[in-house]
């Protein structure tokens, strides 16, 4: 009989399908788990609190290198928003992920519904120094040039509002929602930027040692969908974004 176990300590969140003990069934028992997993969820920038984790549980050394071993860690997603510093766990991730595979172990990073919004242009949880993370000597100049190569349709859309709006207003306005690092932030976050690539190819669910792991939980609708076309479906939506205008 299979039972859902969701276990959540801190900012630790995974999801799980687990053979209940005990319970009669006609299904075979999982095997015996083969690797040591730690699961994180919901780091939501917080780079402190995430190279604090990941030294407890023995999975980095005081500098933030791989030391887990053949350990498969799972990040069950939403890694950005809210705090500052989602890029540097999503660089970390990245790189952890390579060190790892080096020696034997795994790093999984599954795609959070925080991931989806970022790829899909809901920046509304995208604190300012987030953004500012992406910034770079130029990015004054790039949002500059960018409001006054589309002067007139952001007039257009901001009179949309209020009719009565001046030039000057409107590009106050929209520096002021543009602040620097949003415009390189959307880049790196499409389809085919360095970001947007690594979360299309990561997956929404993964199976490991019998356990499922997923952010939040899973629809009815897609109980009986195997895993690998879930995952596929969910790459194709996300990478979709690249022919959105």
């Amino acid at each position: 009989m299979l039972g859902r176990l969701s276990m959540r300590l801190g900012i630790f969140a995974a999801a799980l399908l687990l053979a209940l003990p005990g319970c009669a069934s006609t299904a075979p028992r999982p095997a015996a788990p083969v690797h040591r997993i730690v699961a994180v969820g919901d780091l939501h920038g917080d780079f402190a609190a995430w190279r604090a984790i990941a030294q407890a549980a023995g999975l980095v050394d005081g500098k933030g290198r791989w030391t887990g071993g053949a350990t498969v860690f799972v990040q069950t997603g939403d890694v950005v928003d809210r705090g500052p510093d989602g890029l540097k766990i999503i660089e970390d991730l990245m790189r952890l992920q390579r060190e790892a595979a080096r020696a034997h172990g795994r790093v999984v990073t599954l795609v959070g519904n925080h991931e989806a919004m970022n790829m899909t242009g809901d920046l509304r949880y995208v604190s300012a120094a987030d953004f500012a993370a992406y910034a770079d000597a130029n990015s004054e100049q790039v949002r500059q040039q960018t409001y006054e190569a589309n002067k007139a349709q952001l007039e257009a859309i901001y009179r949309q509002k209020d009719p009565a709006m001046t030039s000057e207003a409107v590009k106050a306005a929209w520096l002021a929602a543009t602040p620097p690092g949003a415009l390189e932030h959307q880049v790196a976050w499409r389809p085919d930027g360095p970001i947007g690539r690594w979360v299309v190819s990561n997956p929404a669910v993964a199976l490991i040692d019998g356990n499922l792991f997923l952010h939040g939980g899973i629809s009815p609708a897609y109980a009986h969908v195997p895993l690998d076309e879930i995952n596929r479906q969910v790459a194709a939506a996300l990478a979709a974004q690249a022919a959105a205008p």
